[in-house]
């Protein structure tokens, strides 16, 4: 694919007669997508309400390689991801590209020895006549609104993608191929980081599907058809159902009571275990966030190896209510 700058998206859209500011490029492969699709994923992942496609880039084969999107109003940069997943092709990526007039970091070409002389003097002779037209700077504000445009774009997909890990792959085939993680683990690091991701809630969805293969990917694309809008609590709990264990809050409880530290194992893997319940049961509304470190010493102290001294001391240290009169 030939590579597009933000520059020639600016040219694209001067040449084309369109706002700058209302228009967008986006670069990436159009083979096997319609113009109705094209507009349906912008609309659907970009969240631009109405947009239109005003040209196409073709590339050195004929192939599409490029299409600039026009919209009424706006573009609001910080709402609009700088990538996304095509929900018609699975894996299929495009890149959005935001026209630029001055793209920094860019050098000007080395300017030739006997043009210095007379661009100096000609520079020195307007000096006077450059003063006086100053408040105006015609010549000036576009580049300069140009480059603020670019540091703003530079700060907010930073503030995006600013600390963003991707998540390891989950698949849901058994057994776990390598490389991949359990869906567990992977439900795990799920829920912590899109509970840390400073970003909309579409951007986290796609950041979800991002690290979904096989049949976990066939079960987001069950949900998005029969719910065209479904949320991110929506994913987590098709893929609960799918590949998680289902357990009703009852029975989540009835398996905390039963949770007793094994004659072999660590006191750090019997808090480990605990927690792992405690949080399960936090998921499904059983208890609230404030009961876990109650629950978590209510369970120690009845739990824990009678011979573990920790566990000895907690028991010890812990006030006991008085007996009924």
């Amino acid at each position: 694919m030939e590579i597009i700058s933000e520059k020639d998206i600016y040219t694209w859209c001067t040449d084309q007669g369109v706002n700058v500011k209302s228009s967008i490029g986006i670069a990436g492969n159009f083979t096997n997508i319609s113009d109705e699709e094209v507009i349906k994923e912008v609309n659907k992942l970009c969240g631009i309400k109405s947009p239109v496609i005003v040209d196409k880039w073709k590339g050195a084969l004929g192939e599409t390689c490029a299409v600039l999107i026009n919209n009424l109003n706006y573009l609001d940069a910080s709402l609009i991801p700088i990538n996304v997943l095509v929900e018609s092709v699975p894996g299929r990526r495009w890149i959005i590209i935001w026209p630029s007039q001055v793209v920094i970091g860019d050098e000007e070409a080395p300017e030739a020895p006997e043009n210095k002389d007379r661009n100096r003097r000609s520079h020195q002779s307007m000096s006077d006549s450059s003063q006086a037209n100053l408040p105006n700077n015609d010549h000036i504000e576009p580049q300069v609104e140009a480059v603020m445009d670019k540091v703003v774009s530079h700060f907010e997909r930073w503030h995006y993608e600013g600390g963003y890990r991707r998540l390891r792959v989950f698949s849901g085939i058994l057994p776990v191929p390598t490389g991949e993680e359990s869906y567990d683990v992977w439900r795990e690091a799920a829920v912590q980081h899109s509970e840390e991701w400073r970003c909309p809630e579409h951007i986290k969805k796609q950041r979800i599907v991002e690290s979904l293969q096989g049949p976990a990917m066939g079960i987001i694309h069950a949900t998005r058809r029969s719910h065209s809008q479904a949320t991110l609590k929506d994913y987590c709990t098709a893929l609960d159902f799918s590949f998680g264990t289902i357990e009703e809050v009852g029975d989540i409880l009835s398996r905390l009571h039963h949770t007793y530290q094994e004659p072999n194992e660590t006191f750090t893997d019997y808090i480990y275990r605990l927690d792992k319940i405690l949080y399960k049961l936090l998921d499904k509304g059983g208890i609230e966030q404030g009961e876990i470190d109650e629950r978590r010493l209510k369970h120690v102290l009845r739990g824990a190896l009678a011979s573990n001294p920790v566990a000895q001391r907690l028991r010890c240290s812990v006030p006991r209510t008085p007996p009924p009169t």
